[in-house]
């Protein structure tokens, strides 16, 4: 037990002296605009029925897509764990016919130069998408790639961005979004780095 708990002081020490020392990143923002190509996209857009009442449950329309990203690195490469959402609606966190797209994902950001302010970066690693069925609560999982480039202009610690990303994300046979999906989008929000 001892043992256990001089490890995990250890690691967390080391995680809080290296985000301390490196400084922290924080992003978050949503898609201005997004596309969605193969098996989720058909998925996530068929309407269903519901077996126990009959009720006939419409697909979600003018869902968006919503990114947090938080790390910590140099001014210049960070290293970063990705949530993302996809497809949300005011309904999307009940129980009810459909499924809600997750992403969990780590990457690296290279911001490539600061010009008066302005910092073009490219972006990518690997993830996981959770498609969490709504009705039962079943979750499966697919392996996903997610890349981009990006640009943002920094006004002191608050930076406004966009970045143009990529996400391929492959599903099992036994799922119900089975084979290659393929997500674009252009995301905006805001960026802090203390």
């Amino acid at each position: 037990m001892a043992q256990r708990f001089a490890a995990a002081a250890l690691a967390l020490s080391t995680a809080g002296l290296t985000a301390g020392s490196t400084g922290c990143h924080l992003r978050a923002g949503f898609d201005a605009a997004s596309r969605i190509n193969g098996p989720l996209h058909t998925l996530m857009a068929s309407s269903t029925t519901s077996q126990g009442s009959g009720v006939t449950n419409l697909p979600t329309e003018g869902g968006r897509n919503y990114a947090l990203e938080a790390g910590f690195g140099t001014k210049t490469i960070t290293v970063n764990g990705l949530l993302a959402v996809h497809d949300v609606t005011s309904n999307s966190f009940t129980p009810g016919a459909g499924y809600l797209a997750t992403t969990f994902g780590a990457n690296v950001r290279w911001q490539m130069f600061d010009w008066h302010g302005l910092e073009p970066s490219l972006v990518g690693g690997p993830a996981r998408m959770m498609l969490l069925d709504r009705n039962s609560g079943d979750r499966q999982w697919g392996n996903a790639l997610r890349f981009g480039v990006g640009l943002q202009y920094t006004l002191g610690p608050v930076a406004l961005y966009g970045d143009v990303y990529r996400q391929i994300v492959a599903f099992n046979e036994d799922t119900a979004a089975a084979g290659n999906t393929t997500l674009d989008g252009v995301t905006i929000g805001i960026a802090l780095h203390p």
